[in-house]
C-alpha cells in the first residue's frame, strides 16, 4: 500500500477517535437496520394475517406521505431545538410506536384503521428525523473530520442497506414477524440512548459569513428559501437531488427488473446481482468521497463525475451482457456515492447552522417527491416502450442536470 492511501485510510477513520461520532455511528447503523428489517417484516405481517396487497398499498402510502408532510417540521425542529435532541426524541418515539405495533401483531387479525394509526405516527416521526440527520455532524466532528464523517455514513448507510433486508428475511423466514418488529423497537431503543450518550460540541462548523445569511433573516421559512434559491451551491443540489430520484427511482425498482426479466432473461436472479453491484459500488464511492474535497478545481470534478454518473447509468442498457450491465451500475453507484459525500459536506460547511435543518429538509423533500413520480411515470411508460429508452432517458436526464452547473461559476468554482 502507498503512502497516500495509508494516509487517506487513516484520515477516513480519524472521526472514529471522537466519542461522540462512533457513539452516533453505532446508534444509527442499528437504526439502519432496523430499519431493513421492518421493511421485510411489514408486508409479511400484513399478508399472513389476511391484510391483503390492497391493504398493504394503504399502509405503505399512509406512511410515505406522513414522511412527506412532515420533513419540513423536522427541519424547522432542528433549527430551532438542535439536531441532536429532536433525533433523540424521534427515534425514542419510534420505539414505542412500534412495540405498539408489536402488541397488535400478536392479534389473529389487525384491522386496517389500527395499522394506519401506527404507519402515520411511524412515517410522520421518520421525517421529523431524517433532516436532523442530516444537520448534526457538524455538531458531533471537528471541522477537518467532516468530510470523512460524511463518508462513513454513507458507507453505514449503503452496507446497512444490504445486510438489514438480508437479516430481516432470515427472521421472518425463521422465526414469527413480530420478532422482526421487536428487534426494530429495540434497535431505535439503542440509537435514544447513543443519541443521549452524546455530548455535542456547543457549535457547528464555522462558515464564511455573508450579510444575506446572518441576524434574523433565518428565522422564517420565507427567508430560508430565499436564501435557498439565491445560492448556486444550495439551488444546483435541490436541482440535481430531485433529478436523479426523479430519474433513479424509476429506473432501479420499475425498469430494471423488467430488463432483467425480459431483455437479460435472468429473471430475480439477475436483478439481484446488478443490486449486489450497486450495493458494492456505493460501498465504493463513499469510501472515496473525502478525497475529492483534497483535489484542485473540486467543483469542476464533481460536476464531471456527475455527468459521468448518468452517463454509467445510461450504459446499463447498452448490450445485452449481465456482466456489463452490472460493472455500469456498479460505476454509476460509486460517482454517486463519491458526489454526494462531495456536496454533503459542502452544504454543511456552507449553509448558516440556523437554517441547515431547513435546507436538509428541502433536499429530503425534494428526494421525497420524486419518489412516487418517477415510479408511476416509468410504469406508466413501460407499458409502451422497451425498459432500455426508459434507462438510457433516465441516466441521460442525470448527466443533462450537472451539466447545468457549468453555468454557475460559485458552483463550477467550489
Amino acid at each position: 500500500m502507498s503512502v497516500t492511501a495509508e494516509e487517506d485510510t487513516v484520515r477516513l477513520l480519524t472521526p472514529l477517535r471522537e466519542r461522540r461520532f462512533a457513539l452516533y455511528l453505532v446508534g444509527q447503523l442499528l437504526s439502519q437496520l432496523g430499519d431493513g428489517i421492518y421493511l421485510v417484516t411489514l408486508p409479511f405481517v400484513m399478508l399472513n394475517q389476511g391484510g391483503g396487497p390492497a391493504n398493504l398499498g394503504v399502509v405503505l402510502a399512509c406512511y410515505g406521505l406522513s414522511r412527506l408532510v412532515f420533513l419540513p417540521v423536522g427541519g424547522t425542529l432542528a433549527d430551532r431545538l438542535g439536531a441532536r435532541p429532536v433525533m433523540l426524541a424521534a427515534d425514542a418515539l419510534r420505539a414505542v410506536v412500534v412495540l405498539g405495533f408489536v402488541v397488535l401483531a400478536a392479534n389473529s387479525h389487525i384491522p386496517l384503521w389500527a395499522m394506519i394509526t401506527v404507519a402515520v405516527p411511524l412515517g410522520g416521526l421518520g421525517g421529523i428525523f431524517m433532516p436532523a440527520s442530516f444537520a448534526v455532524l457538524p455538531q458531533i466532528v471537528r471541522a477537518d473530520s467532516l468530510a470523512a464523517g460524511n463518508s462513513l455514513i454513507q458507507l453505514m448507510q449503503s452496507t446497512s442497506r444490504i445486510a438489514g433486508p438480508a437479516l430481516g428475511g432470515t427472521l421472518v423466514g425463521a422465526l414469527k414477524s413480530g420478532v422482526g418488529l421487536l428487534i426494530d423497537a429495540i434497535t431505535f431503543l439503542v440509537s435514544s440512548l447513543t443519541l443521549m450518550a452524546i455530548r455535542p460540541t456547543g457549535k457547528a462548523v464555522e462558515t464564511t459569513p455573508r450579510p444575506a445569511d446572518d441576524g434574523s433573516e433565518l428565522k422564517t421559512w420565507r427567508s430560508v428559501l430565499r436564501y435557498a434559491a439565491g445560492t448556486p451551491l444550495v439551488r444546483m443540489n435541490l436541482l440535481t437531488t430531485l433529478v436523479f430520484n426523479l430519474a433513479a427511482v424509476g429506473l432501479i425498482e420499475v425498469a430494471l427488473p423488467i430488463f432483467a426479466q425480459d431483455s437479460l432473461g435472468r429473471g430475480a436472479p439477475g436483478f439481484g446481482v446488478m443490486m449486489t453491484g450497486l450495493g458494492v459500488g456505493s460501498v465504493i464511492g463513499a469510501l472515496l468521497g473525502p478525497s475529492l474535497l483534497r483535489r484542485r478545481r473540486r467543483g469542476l470534478i464533481a460536476l464531471c463525475l456527475g455527468i459521468a454518473q448518468g452517463l454509467a447509468l445510461a450504459g446499463i442498457a447498452m448490450g445485452s451482457s449481465l456482466v456489463l450491465a452490472t460493472a455500469a451500475l456498479f460505476v454509476g453507484a460509486s460517482l454517486q456515492a463519491t458526489v454526494n459525500v462531495f456536496y454533503m459536506t459542502m452544504l454543511q460547511r456552507a449553509v448558516p447552522a440556523r437554517a441547515l435543518g431547513r435546507v436538509m429538509s428541502l433536499m429530503a423533500t425534494c428526494a421525497g417527491l420524486a419518489h412516487p413520480v418517477s415510479a408511476l411515470l416509468a410504469g406508466t411508460v413501460l407499458g409502451t416502450v422497451d425498459p432500455e429508452v426508459v434507462i438510457v432517458v433516465a441516466g441521460l436526464g442525470v448527466s443533462a442536470a450537472f451539466s447545468v452547473g457549468f453555468f454557475s461559476r460559485p458552483y463550477r468554482n467550489l
